[in-house]
């Protein structure tokens, strides 16, 4: 069912360049966002998006959706552009294989997940800004290519993630340089490892939950076509027209419409 979909959302999107109308995507969406952020929090003339405001802290200036704002706010120029070029890399690559709902859950979760091993793992004084926008950063990367359900599992696949993930982690790692101090594990210091850990948890999540959707929705569209199979051979046998009751009726409306909700945001 869900490879149906994606054939004709892309057969949709080919459909739609050939006039001359290029839709707009989630990722131009994610990567536009983040750019009016960061030109807001620039600006000192918008005092309630103030990176003091977005970014996540251990201090007492830390904000309930600290851990959320973080990952749409950039600190600098130089983590803008990389937050930018990983978004697009590997989050048009989740779209494409999944749906705009899965790129913004896993980079929702990323960033949940990345802020949440900071504050729980890091201690006060670790400089933990920016580490939602960098486990939102290797949610997308592990999504696009560890979680990929439309990639098997060979040699080619092992040598793509032995390829990629040295300098992905390089790129991300250099960000929280001041982090490194923070965490030591058997006398190596990992402070700066701590948000993609919390990032790949996140992707996991992600998976898990976009698992669970194609599960539900096979689910419910089986017991639709049992139901149409039913109700056609009572037809051919003379018997009922419809199904036995309006109990029946209102649970198949239900089910086709959890259905359509489910396909359409995920």
């Amino acid at each position: 069912m869900a490879d149906k979909y994606i054939t004709n959302t892309a057969v949709q999107r080919q459909g739609q360049a050939q006039q001359g109308r290029l839709p707009v995507q989630a990722i131009h969406i994610l990567l536009s966002t983040l750019v009016l952020v960061w030109l807001a929090a620039s600006s000192s003339s918008l005092p309630f998006v103030s990176p003091k405001l977005l970014l996540l802290d251990q201090g007492l200036n830390n904000k309930w959706w600290a851990p959320l704002t973080d990952a749409f706010c950039s600190a600098s120029g130089q983590l803008l552009a990389r937050n930018l070029f990983f978004g697009y890399m590997f989050g048009r690559v989740v779209e494409n294989t999944e749906s705009g709902g899965a790129l913004w859950l896993t980079y929702l979760l990323g960033a949940a997940g990345g802020s949440a091993a900071a504050l729980l793992l890091l201690p006060r004084r670790a400089p933990i800004a920016g580490c939602g926008s960098t486990g939102a950063a290797f949610a997308l990367f592990a999504m696009a290519t560890l979680f990929n359900r439309r990639k098997t599992w060979h040699w080619q696949r092992l040598f793509e993630l032995a390829v990629l993930l040295p300098f992905v982690c390089q790129q991300l790692l250099a960000g929280h340089a001041g982090m490194a101090q923070w965490c030591l594990l058997y006398g190596q210091r990992l402070g700066a490892w701590v948000p993609l850990l919390g990032g790949l948890a996140g992707a996991a999540a992600a998976a898990a939950v976009l698992a669970l959707v194609r599960m539900l929705v096979g689910s419910v569209e089986r017991r639709q076509q049992q139901q149409r199979q039913q109700q056609a051979a009572a037809e051919l046998a003379g018997g009922q027209q419809g199904p036995p009751g309006g109990e029946e009726s209102m649970a198949l409306l239900l089910t086709k419409a959890l259905a359509t909700m489910l396909r359409r945001v995920l």
